[in-house]
């Protein structure tokens, strides 16, 4: 059975206006799980896959910060569920919300101040209820510096759109906040869902590949490009407390 070598984890993170100022760095792990990834003939608007055909679905998680994901991710996918001679576009990709992400102890990431942030496992006490109630509302904080210890991996979620539908904790136990704005940009993908609100556990996003590519008799070969040397941004939030963002990983795919 041929097998489409392909999975897009080049996810849209949000962009905040606090997040223009802050300070981006190097992710050791970069979680993402993907749910759907389909060929479309064209993008006639919005999230719309024109002749969506899919070739890949069902959760799978890879950490794309591995030197090997593109041997993982080549798991994912049948391209015999392709017609012969359709020419396709662009790509449809649906993942979770849910991102796990990790700090580099050898390369701390920083806040826009110079101020080390380290990620720290989630926990519920970080929230002001807990964290499933929370995911898509609050971004909780830690403390900075490197006393806390080594990094460890921690929840990262794309937050509700919206004026001031989210909110910053301001302390470890999110008994303060500060309201923020999210809106959602890329800059690699043709489009993506804007309307992100708490009924929505996955998001959706349309690619356009680097040439069309018509389906043949012959395997397709298949390029991916991923870096994530500024996947994360730090935030100074208030005194000694900053949180991370999850940034968009760079990442570009050839079919051909």
């Amino acid at each position: 059975m041929r097998k489409l070598y392909i999975i897009l984890f080049s996810v849209l993170f949000l962009l905040i206006t606090k997040n223009a100022f802050a300070a981006k760095g190097v992710a050791a792990v970069y979680k993402v799980t993907m749910n759907e990834a389909a060929l479309c003939t064209g993008n006639s608007s919005g999230t719309t896959c024109d002749g969506k055909v899919i070739v890949g679905s069902g959760d799978k998680t890879v950490d794309i910060a591995a030197a090997d994901v593109g041997a993982t991710a080549a798991t994912y996918g049948d391209v015999a569920l392709l017609p012969l001679g359709t020419t396709y576009t662009h790509m449809y990709v649906k993942i979770s919300r849910k991102f796990i992400i990790k700090t580099d102890d050898d390369n701390d990431l920083e806040t826009n101040n110079g101020d080390v942030c380290r990620s720290r496992a989630s926990t519920d006490s970080m929230y002001d209820s807990d964290e499933a109630t929370d995911k898509y509302t609050h971004v909780p904080t830690r403390a900075e510096g490197t006393g806390g210890g080594a990094a460890a991996e921690q929840n990262a979620y794309l937050m509700n759109a919206g004026t001031n539908g989210v909110k910053f904790c301001t302390n470890a136990t999110c008994g303060g906040t500060e309201n923020q704005t999210f809106g959602y940009t890329c800059a690699h993908c043709t489009a993506q869902k804007t309307d992100l609100d708490s009924d929505d556990d996955y998001h959706e996003l349309i690619y356009e590949l680097t040439a069309p590519y018509t389906v043949t008799m012959i395997p397709p070969s298949i390029t991916m490009s991923f870096g994530t040397a500024e996947a994360l941004s730090a935030n100074d939030v208030t005194g000694t407390l900053c949180n991370i963002t999850a940034e968009e990983p760079v990442f570009t795919v050839t079919i051909k």
